[in-house]
Parts: C-alpha cells; sequence; structure tokens
C-alpha cells in the first residue's frame, strides 16, 4: 500500500461543525492540517485521512478534526452525482444543546467526577456507558445524602423523607433509575431520546439538591450583608439643612 502526506493542504479553509463553547454550528478556520492519501492497489481501495486543528470563528475555541473517505463508500450528492461521503470526528467530543452545567463546580467532588464522565459519554454517543453513568450519579447523590436502604430504590425513597426530594420528582428520577438498571446489567443500549431526558432529570436532581440551594445561600448572605451595611441619614442631610444652619439651631435650643 503506498502513502503520500501533503502538510496544510487545507489551511485556510472552513469547515461548519459544531462548536462546544458556543453550543452551535459555527464557522471554523483550518490552523494547520496534515492529510494522508493512500492507495491500496492490490484491492483497487483508495482513500484519504484529514488531520485538522481548527479555530471557532465565533469564540476562538480550538477543537481537533478528523475526516475519512474512502473509494468503497458511495453515495449521491443533490445533483445525482457519484460522491465519496467524508466521515467526521471531533474531539474534544461535542454534542449540540448538550453543555455542562454552568455551575458545576459547586457539585460535590465524587458526583462532579461522574458527572463529566457521563457528560462525555453521550457527548460521544457512548450510549450504554452514558446509562450506567446516569445510575451512577443517581447512586452517589444518595451516598453524600445518607439516604438508607437496602436498594436504590429504597434509597431514593429515603430522599423524599429526608424532605431533600418531593415525591413527584423522585418517581420521575425511579423512570431514570430503571434506564440505567438497563444499561449496568442487561447492557441495552438506551435510544436517543431517553438517554436525552433520563440526563435533564439527572441535572435537574443536581441543580434541586445541590446548585441551587447553594446559590440560595449566597443570595441570602449578599442580602444580609447588604442590611447589616446600610447607613442612616443625618437629619440634616435629609432637611437639606447646612451645618452652618444646624449649628445656630442647637445654639437657639
Amino acid at each position: 500500500m503506498s502513502k503520500k502526506i501533503t502538510l496544510d493542504k487545507t489551511k485556510g479553509e472552513i469547515r461548519q461543525v459544531v462548536c462546544r463553547r458556543c453550543d452551535n454550528t459555527t464557522n471554523h478556520t483550518v490552523c494547520s492540517s496534515a492529510e494522508f492519501s493512500w492507495d491500496f492497489k492490490e484491492a483497487d481501495i483508495q482513500g484519504i485521512d484529514k488531520y485538522e486543528i481548527i479555530r471557532c470563528q465565533g469564540c476562538d475555541d480550538i477543537s481537533f478534526r478528523v475526516a475519512s473517505s474512502n473509494s468503497e463508500d458511495v453515495a449521491y450528492d443533490e445533483d445525482g452525482e457519484y460522491i465519496n461521503p467524508e466521515s467526521e470526528t471531533l474531539y474534544p467530543n461535542r454534542l449540540m444543546g448538550r453543555t455542562l452545567l454552568p455551575d458545576e463546580h459547586i457539585l460535590p467532588r465524587k458526583i462532579k467526577s461522574i458527572y463529566l464522565e457521563t457528560h462525555k459519554a453521550i457527548s460521544g454517543n457512548l450510549k450504554i456507558l452514558a446509562g450506567i453513568g446516569i445510575r451512577a450519579l443517581i447512586d452517589a447523590v444518595c451516598a453524600e445524602e445518607n439516604a438508607q436502604g437496602d436498594s436504590l430504590e429504597q434509597k431514593v425513597d429515603d430522599l423524599i423523607t429526608k424532605g431533600i426530594l418531593t415525591k413527584g420528582n423522585a418517581s420521575v428520577l425511579h423512570q431514570t433509575r430503571v434506564l440505567g438498571n438497563r444499561a449496568a446489567h442487561e447492557a441495552e443500549a438506551p435510544q436517543d431520546d431517553e438517554l436525552e431526558i433520563a440526563f435533564d432529570i439527572a441535572e435537574n436532581l443536581l441543580e434541586t439538591v445541590y446548585i441551587i440551594p447553594k446559590k440560595a445561600k449566597r443570595l441570602d448572605r449578599k442580602t444580609e450583608k447588604s442590611r447589616t451595611t446600610i447607613v442612616e441619614p443625618k437629619i440634616s442631610e435629609t432637611l437639606e439643612i447646612s451645618p452652618k444652619e444646624w449649628d445656630a439651631m442647637e445654639e437657639i435650643k
């Protein structure tokens, strides 16, 4: 098999890909590239692999793009012309509409670690691992809050007793727990819509138990501080009386 390497062939070209920071499809400029064209003559198969460092024109975020095509993959464009479609992979992995919680730094260390790994699994389309991660998140929250019970189901119910969850929230969380059980024990990959909904519920749990209460405490402290720093105006300032006039009035008294 013969190979040819060309450097910076696509430098300066524009790629329309999802930006993990902008959370949208944006124009990315190719900053540097390496292209491997290969020819497997014995089987009459040719292909091209492109490796590109790209920069978002909106936020300047840097990503790595891999695009591959070969003569065995066949498709047709809008005009019915024969083409070899490219497969594209972006690093770090990203999924539009699925950015991290803006206040994820508030989460307890172990829960934050599981959350970040689960988010990466979803962004990388690793559905079984993502399902297991969602169940692990629920388990970690129960452990952090010292929920009692012989099973995860009982521990979730104990969160109601502790006043951490409402019955409605717990009921929804049980459905998410079942999805995670299927992924963990039966190696059953969730459907895309199931996974999206389950992770939404898991994120809502993290916000309800950790993020919102922490932000509420910050607000309380700021409110209390503003109350203690209020300066009562002097009578002279309230009546707009000059200091000399005030002194004269004091002498009359």
